[in-house]
């Protein structure tokens, strides 16, 4: 009975075909010389996509036994990827594995009997999120079809460039408002009222440039697992959302008449930086013309704050969304959702999420306990 799948084909090969396999590969004499030659990490996969070989760079980066342990496994299934178990038919075959730079590289490398060089972003079972260059060919021995697929660990990379492009974008765009609210604020000098309002906006602007250097300070050490909680105090939810609103005047931003008061014991700067990520996606997602509402609920023992605009996200960028380095926005970008679900799920025990469609927009979410837990 042929197995379900969203993408990739489920069927896999028997252990005695992946046995076989193997075997020519030893007998071929090529797993002595690939073991010492290439310094990066390297399988070799059936037709299936399974582990017929797997090198010692391979079985040392996951911390395996023996070679023997991974036969049969697929990539994903190896580097743990959340979604390699999405479907009973494992890795390749989610929804989600559309997208995945491994799986198309290989499916591409079999078809067109080509190499392909690609990129991956996973996301792994336990929350970290990983990133490589992946690199697949074909190989055939004795009439049986082979992929040799290698991958380079770009993780720290990707961050340096995109933590750097992503601060100095901000900053400069920060620090562009503050020049220009100085100069209006010299030009006011003689009318009291335009000279508040400018006052008011050079000091916004101002706090929250030194927010964007602390929240890269504080993305480093929660990626290293050393960020610690500082900043717990009592919040009134609508204070919270009447503090974002004052932030961008144009285009309007409204706060839910319906929205619920509650208090909540949190830390601000995170839960501040989560919203205004939502916030900025938002902005960037609508029209100059569209509102944009802010809101928050009381559930239970949990407080929920949503951000909402009119645009929708298209299906193959959903699939995207949370995953460190993606971006619709081009390179060196990607890291405002990415945070969201950091800071929110893994420091504030809470939950982040989205809702999307055509007829009611979008809208971002942050579930919160009342009490902030210990991270985790």
């Amino acid at each position: 009975m042929k197995q379900k799948t969203f993408f990739a084909p489920a069927e896999r090969a028997t252990m005695d075909e992946i046995s076989h396999s193997s075997g020519l590969l030893i007998e071929a004499g090529i797993v002595d010389h690939l073991t010492h030659v290439i310094p990066s990490v390297l399988m070799v996969l059936n037709k299936e996509r399974q582990v017929v070989y797997a090198n010692k760079r391979l079985q040392e980066l996951i911390g395996a036994n023996s070679a023997a342990s991974l036969l049969g496994l697929r990539p994903g299934e190896i580097l743990h990827c959340i979604h390699s178990h999405k479907t009973c038919s494992g890795c390749g075959t989610s929804e989600f594995c559309q997208e995945c730079g491994a799986v198309n590289a290989i499916m591409k490398s079999q078809k067109e009997q080509i190499g392909v060089e690609a990129e991956c972003r996973i996301t792994t079972d336990s929350g970290d999120s990983l990133d490589f260059k992946v690199w697949a060919s074909p190989h055939t021995i004795d009439n049986n079809s082979f992929t040799i697929f290698s991958i380079v660990d770009i993780q720290d990379e990707k961050r340096r460039a995109i933590l750097e492009q992503t601060f100095l974008h901000d900053a400069a765009n920060l620090l562009t408002a503050i020049s220009a609210q100085s100069t209006l604020l010299g030009l006011s000098l003689s009318d009291p009222e335009e000279c508040n309002r400018s006052l008011e906006a050079l000091q916004t602007a101002s706090r929250e440039l030194i927010n964007e250097i602390q929240c890269y300070q504080k993305l480093q050490k929660a990626e290293d697992g050393s960020l610690q909680l500082c900043q717990i105090q009592k919040l009134d939810s609508l204070a919270v959302l009447h503090s974002l609103t004052r932030l961008y005047p144009d285009p309007p931003i409204q706060c839910n008449p319906a929205s619920e008061p509650f208090s909540l014991h949190t830390d601000k700067t995170l839960l501040f930086r989560i919203l205004f990520n939502m916030l900025k996606n938002a902005r960037e997602a609508s029209e100059d013309d569209e509102m944009i509402t802010l809101s928050c609920r009381k559930e239970n023992d949990r407080g929920v704050f949503i951000v909402h605009n009119q645009g929708y996200i298209p299906r193959d960028v959903q699939l995207q969304v949370f995953q460190r380095s993606f971006s619709t926005k081009g390179t060196g970008r990607g890291l405002g959702t990415y945070i969201m679900r950091l800071f929110g799920e893994k420091y504030l025990g809470g939950n982040v999420g989205f809702n999307t469609s055509e007829e009611h927009g979008t809208s971002f979410y942050i579930t919160l306990p009342l009490e902030c837990p210990s991270p985790k």
